[in-house]
């Protein structure tokens, strides 16, 4: 029987994990840092760039993996919708729904309620939230959990490895995130361009129970609360950094947004910061490593990870030879 190391469980760790081979014994090492960027996101699933109007790479597959891997109890059976204010707009959705490669994506356009400043709500079709915290805390219930932080990874003479001298594994995966310490170190550099988001926790007079974007997602959380961000910020240059702490600059920047369009009064309850595992050319890191046997690699998913991690951890496993 295969043992297996994953060393990270957010979502690239989850999905390796839990798609590892059949008969593989899988230990999972995660730190348990309730700040990653897997723990404070909000976990939605989108095939596409709503800002841009295009989408996802690999969409369509991604999307068929990821609801193939999160149990139904874990998600929403409600879907994303945009924001359209002008006719322009409306318009303009009606028509990309021909689109060859984003037109599955765009669905039907249903009247804005009274608490949006907009003509329509457009649809987009397959998308959904993973409740992610809730998810990740039942799947680490499947696998035997180490906290201790790996400070040592060497390869043995005979191929297995050995972490911190004192387990041995016949592959090890680095699903690590930001932080990306032995990634780096096995592969060298990976083209991190690290960036960090701010988001808020606000409760509001419209208790939508929609999940709403226009330039920010507005995602309920019930009573009244929602889930509002977050920021795109670059200048995270090495994984080693805690998230940056709250900016009121920030906090702005959501406000104001979303006062642009929501007619609900907000009360800012709190924020949130994290660091997203984003690379320079916004493309995912995975596979083996080509010296290196048993070693692998799933990181740099970025904003999409819960999209992601599902599909790239299964062509991960079928690209494995052990």
């Amino acid at each position: 029987m295969k043992r297996v190391a994953i060393v990270g469980f957010g979502i690239a760790g989850s999905a390796a994990a839990r798609l590892a081979p059949e008969g593989c014994t899988v230990v999972v090492f995660d730190a348990g840092i309730l700040r990653c960027s897997s723990r404070v996101a909000t976990g939605l699933v989108n095939p596409i760039v709503l800002k841009r109007r295009r989408a996802v790479w690999r969409a369509k597959e991604a999307l068929e993996a990821a609801h193939r891997m999160y149990p139904a109890e874990f998600c929403s059976t409600e879907p994303i919708y945009e924001v359209l204010q002008t006719a322009a707009e409306v318009n303009d959705w009606g028509a990309l729904q021909d689109h060859p490669a984003l037109g599955e994506f765009l669905g039907e356009l249903v009247d804005a309620p009274e608490y949006v400043r907009g003509l329509k709500l457009g649809m987009v079709r397959g998308s959904f939230r993973l409740r992610i915290a809730a998810y990740l805390d039942w799947a680490s219930q499947h696998f035997e959990f180490s906290k201790d932080p790996v400070v040592q990874l060497r390869q043995l003479d005979s191929g297995a490895w050995l972490i911190n001298e004192s387990q041995e594994f016949d592959s090890v995966v680095l699903c690590e995130g930001y932080q990306a310490r032995w990634a780096e170190h096995f592969w060298g550099d990976l083209g991190f361009a690290r960036t960090w988001g701010q988001g808020l926790r606000i409760q509001s007079t419209a208790d939508s129970s929609l999940m709403l974007h226009r330039k920010h997602f507005l995602v309920p959380e019930g009573e009244g609360i929602q889930h509002l961000g977050s920021t795109y910020s670059w200048g995270i240059e090495h994984g080693d950094l805690d998230p940056p702490k709250a900016d009121e600059g920030h906090t702005q920047e959501l406000l104001k947004s979303a006062k642009s369009w929501f007619e609900g009064e907000i009360q800012v309850l709190d924020a949130w910061t994290g660091i997203r595992p984003t690379t320079k050319d916004r493309r995912p890191r995975w596979g083996w490593h080509p010296e290196l046997k048993g070693l692998g690699l799933l990181n740099g998913l970025g904003s999409r990870g819960t999209l992601h991690a599902p599909l790239l951890a299964t062509e991960l496993w079928n690209s494995a030879k052990f």
